[in-house]
């Protein structure tokens, strides 16, 4: 009776664990997406970098000013990726919810955040790419969205198909 008891003790502590890890690799795959997300906006949402004169920018009042000027901003640098990391927890926390097979659901999470983040890499030298090809090489410090439009385009799509995969995930009853 008592070895059957401590197998049962180590068989439970041995799932803890794995639940642990899975659970900090999922929180260092948002870390690391968090930011990859603020350089996304850093270089794809911000149209000017901090050495601009008033005479190489849009006039004040402008979209592409306004637009600009929000996502330079201490509030805006951070809003596409606090949202990005909301919406992924919120749909990690109702898959959670819904299956028994927690293990495999923190690992499967943690696999879609790795891939979106490969993705998203490539996707970001993909639009670098074509708006060099289209527009010509960067010549001032005012990218303007007219060199970045389809960057933003491109990884609002992935947006897309990465959350519509994290809600079929996290509708399935098991994996």
């Amino acid at each position: 009776m008592t070895k059957k008891i401590m197998n049962h003790q180590f068989v439970w502590g041995l799932k803890g664990a794995v639940l642990l890890l899975g659970t900090l690799l999922l929180l260092g795959v948002w870390t690391v997406l968090y930011w990859s997300e603020m350089l996304f906006t850093e270089s794809h949402l911000v149209g000017y970098y901090c050495c601009v004169t008033a005479q190489d920018l849009p006039a004040t009042g402008t979209l592409a000013r306004t637009l600009s000027d929000l996502f330079r901003g201490n509030v805006g640098q951070h809003l596409p990726s606090a949202l990005f990391i909301a919406l992924s927890a919120g749909l990690t926390l109702k898959g959670m919810m819904r299956t028994e097979q927690r293990v495999q659901a923190l690992f499967l999470f943690a696999l879609l955040g790795i891939l979106f983040l490969g993705a998203s890499l490539a996707l970001v030298t993909l639009s670098w790419s074509i708006s060099a090809w289209l527009v010509g090489p960067i010549t001032d410090a005012y990218k303007g969205y007219d060199r970045t439009w389809y960057g933003i385009v491109l990884h609002f799509l992935l947006w897309g198909v990465y959350f519509l995969a994290m809600a079929r995930v996290s509708s399935a009853k098991s994996y």
